[in-house]
């Protein structure tokens, strides 16, 4: 008999396959391409063309010297969209035997072309994505990989939908992607929304004990607050790989990790200067420039600078960042130079979170979202972060490849803040504390990797070895005093609030991980298999330094994990899969007998079905899966303020998601994730019952329409609904947060189609929550909910050449 969870997952399984059978008709009967390419030189548009429709262009860069092409929008055959590009050019395209095309002059004279010289190219793993879908990522395997012939849930969020989208945080990246809970924090993260749960694991960012954040695969720790929180502007595309990912990464939590991928150096030239503004006194003003040295060297920098308010009362903030890169490739050897400077300087409460009886019921009002739980004239919060690394890389032969990758960060904080404490009887009074904490962490992480491919009679093998190792140091030290209370509805700022004097802590903390790895992706025909194993070694030392004598505890753990996935591709489109995966993650501390804590450890089971139909730019998948995370800690029932370790949680979900792009002109994301969530273990009152923040069901849709003919042409409409359903507001289910459904839009218009003539300037705007939905975004506990964020607009103007 099959359980309620499996029958909602066949209902939505037959309903997925006729609905993409429906499209894989459609898609055979499309002859056409959706192309917008932008005036810009000739040799850049024939690349976007050639890489959008995996076609092969020859040609030698010395004909395309100096030459631009005309921007072209609408929908074309290919050499239809060539011969447009070629236009006045004095170039024209013959058709090659091989599928591909060849340019030469006009007048006849035939260009004789070295294999050197071929430019058209297909996409990888590492760089920009034509569109909304993306077909290859390095995040589920460590090496270049068709996401169609990955067993494992992945989703990408490429850079052409994060500028659809102006997205501003990771967690605007991931609000509209299936398996994923952003922004239930509401604002109290830094700039907001950067608060990522995904499969109901996570939700801390880079800060604290949620380490799922990842840039160009490796970590992005933290000390207790300090942490990275990079600008999106810097990233290519924005990636999730869901389930345990020990395998490849080491200690991770079980719901899946969030790769950020940089803008790298191009031999295409890019050219951006981008200003904006908005609601709450925003400013902003970026660039992003790069291109080629000389025929061995690339460079890119990337800045932003921005200042306003957040939508706190008497509030301001300030970013700056700057990320240069260089690229440097002589035969088979490339190295990839990455740096980036970031100081964010915030005057806002950090920990904005009020009592439930603030919100709920209450005869005063309900406490506007404009709400301060703290004080302009106390609080502060700057941070400063910068990194150094590379990414290097020598092919040996054409089956051999070693890569080293290797990052340098540190990250300093200087704050104080205020943060809530009880509700008085009168309902409105509201006690605080007053906190300031001093922080520094450092970390250094190395990624050896040897690949080998090779084929054993039908059989292809990509071997994947790799030795990885993290270090990371930190000082956290904070103060804490009572501070004058704050009247929910009346609030008075600018009291007098000393400075904290009396020490919480005075910590210092060493991790060290080591970790040695090895993958076999196997492929006999249309089959795909991927097993992987990994053994690590963690150390976590620890001294208190307000201890009668500091001295400092080590605790070491070590363990195996593995992995195994099987994916099928059917000539139609379709590839069903299923997968086996493991995390592990140390756990710091100790039981009342001085016992150490065992590592926790995760388990996942999935099974679904990816689905892209040939020659269609479609791509949506299917995921049914079980995770289970062990070890976790709980109350000590014999011994108050101790906890001992037989917590278990386990969580069964579906996911839906689809991406397109279609020739109409329309882009559309869809998402739907059911989860059903349960501790199953625990000495405390949670035992059966749903962890708070984590919401049953989500959903999201996203379609975007740019208009190709007409008096509207160069217009783009886009249009989002997401909707986020109930939450349980504390650990016991005592009460539930409501759901909350918001509408974002995005309007844009290419001013090269405007009366102005203006080739290369885009204008835009975008509004996220355009109702002003006023919500609670959720509740960790009753004194503890977090208020939703307002209505946002902002306007752009780009200008590319």
């Amino acid at each position: 008999m099959c359980t309620p969870f499996f029958s909602r997952a066949l209902i939505i399984a037959i309903t997925f396959i006729s609905c993409s059978v429906s499209a894989a008709v459609g898609a055979e009967e499309q002859q056409t391409l959706i192309v917008d390419i932008p005036a810009k030189p000739l040799n850049s548009a024939l690349n976007q063309l050639a890489q959008s429709a995996a076609i092969v262009l020859s040609f030698d860069p010395a004909v395309t010297r100096d030459k631009t092409s005309q921007a072209i929008r609408g929908n074309y055959t290919f050499e239809q969209a060539l011969n447009l590009l070629l236009q006045g050019s004095n170039l024209i395209a013959i058709k090659q035997s091989n599928g591909g095309y060849a340019i030469q002059a006009a007048n006849g004279d035939v260009i004789m072309l070295d294999p050197v010289h071929v430019t058209g190219r297909r996409e990888t793993a590492f760089g920009a994505v034509d569109g909304y879908v993306a077909r290859r990522s390095a995040t589920g395997t460590k090496t270049d990989t068709p996401i169609l012939e990955t067993p494992q849930s992945i989703s990408v969020v490429t850079r052409d939908e994060m500028d659809v989208r102006d997205i501003r945080d990771i967690g605007e990246a991931l609000a509209y992607t299936a398996g994923a809970f952003t922004g239930g924090n509401g604002e109290t993260a830094l700039f907001g929304g950067n608060s990522i749960k995904v499969r109901g694991f996570g939700g801390g960012g880079t800060a604290g004990t949620s380490f799922n954040e990842y840039l160009d695969g490796m970590k992005l720790h933290a000390a207790a607050y300090v942490s990275a929180n990079l600008d999106p502007y810097l990233f290519e595309r924005v990636e999730v790989l869901k389930g345990p990912a020990s395998v490849l990464f080491g200690q991770t939590q079980p719901g899946g990790i969030v790769n950020m991928v940089s803008k790298l150096p191009t031999a295409d030239n890019v050219n951006q200067i981008r200003l904006g503004t908005g609601n709450r006194n925003r400013f902003d003003a970026a660039f992003d420039v790069g291109g080629t040295l000389n025929d061995k060297v690339l460079f890119r920098v990337v800045g932003i600078g921005l200042e306003g308010d957040t939508q706190q009362d008497h509030s301001d903030r300030e970013r700056r960042m700057l990320a240069p890169s260089l690229s440097w490739k002589n035969g088979g050897t490339s190295l990839t130079i990455l740096s980036h400077y970031q100081h964010d300087d915030l005057d806002a409460s950090v920990l904005n979170v009020v009592p439930r009886d603030g919100l709920v019921s209450n005869p005063n009002g309900r406490v506007p979202l404009n709400f301060r739980v703290g004080d302009p004239g106390f609080e502060f919060w700057d941070r400063e972060t910068w990194s150094l690394g590379y990414l290097l890389s020598h092919e040996f032969t054409d089956a051999v490849t070693v890569r080293q990758n290797l990052r340098y960060t540190k990250n300093e904080l200087d704050s104080n803040w205020l943060y809530r404490r009880n509700l008085d009887s009168d309902r409105r009074t509201l006690n605080r504390w007053a906190m300031h904490a001093e922080e520094s962490a450092k970390n250094l992480t190395l990624d050896n990797q040897l690949e080998w491919t090779l084929s054993t009679g039908r059989v292809e093998h990509t071997l994947l070895s790799g030795i990885d190792y993290q270090r990371f140091s930190g000082k956290s030290s904070a103060f804490g005093d009572a501070a004058p209370s704050i009247d929910l509805f009346n609030p008075v700022y600018y009291q007098t609030i000393p400075t904290p004097s009396t020490a919480w802590w005075d910590d210092r903390q060493t991790i060290r991980q080591l970790g040695v790895y090895a993958q076999d992706q196997i492929k006999i025909g249309a089959l795909s298999l991927l097993i992987g194993g990994r053994y690590d070694e963690a150390k976590v030392s620890m001294r208190d330094m307000l201890a009668a004598e500091p001295d400092t505890e080590t605790e070491r753990d070590h363990d195996f994990t593995g992995r195994i996935g099987v994916i099928y591709n059917f000539e139609n489109g379709f590839a069903p899969y299923a997968s086996y995966s493991e995390s592990f993650e140390p756990v710091s501390g100790r039981a009342f007998d001085r016992s150490r804590f065992e590592p926790m450890k995760g388990r996942q089971y999935e099974a679904g079905i990816k689905y892209q139909p040939p020659g269609g730019n479609h791509m949506l998948t299917l995921a049914a899966f079980e995770l289970t995370q062990e070890n976790m800690t709980t109350s000590d029932p014999d011994n108050p303020g101790w906890s001992i370790q037989i917590g278990e949680v386990r969580t069964r979900g579906i996911e839906l998601e689809g991406k397109a792009n279609f020739t109409t002109g329309l882009d559309v994301v869809a998402a739907y994730t059911y989860l059903d969530d349960e501790v199953t273990e625990s000495n405390d009152d949670d035992l059966g019952k749903r962890r708070a923040q984590v919401p049953e069901h989500s959903a999201s849709l996203w379609a975007n329409y740019t208009m190709f003919n007409g008096p509207l042409r160069g217009w783009k409409l886009g249009l989002g609904v997401r909707h986020i359903g109930k939450t349980q507001g504390d650990s016991e289910n005592t009460f539930d947060v409501s759901g909350y459904t918001l509408v974002d839009l995005a309007l844009s218009h290419d001013l090269g189609d405007s009366p102005l003539g203006l080739k290369g300037w885009k204008a835009s705007v975008n509004v996220n929550n355009l109702l002003d939905k006023d919500y609670i975004a959720s509740c960790s506990a009753t004194h503890s909910c977090y208020l939703g964020v307002s209505r946002a607009v902002r306007a752009t103007l780009k200008y590319d050449w």
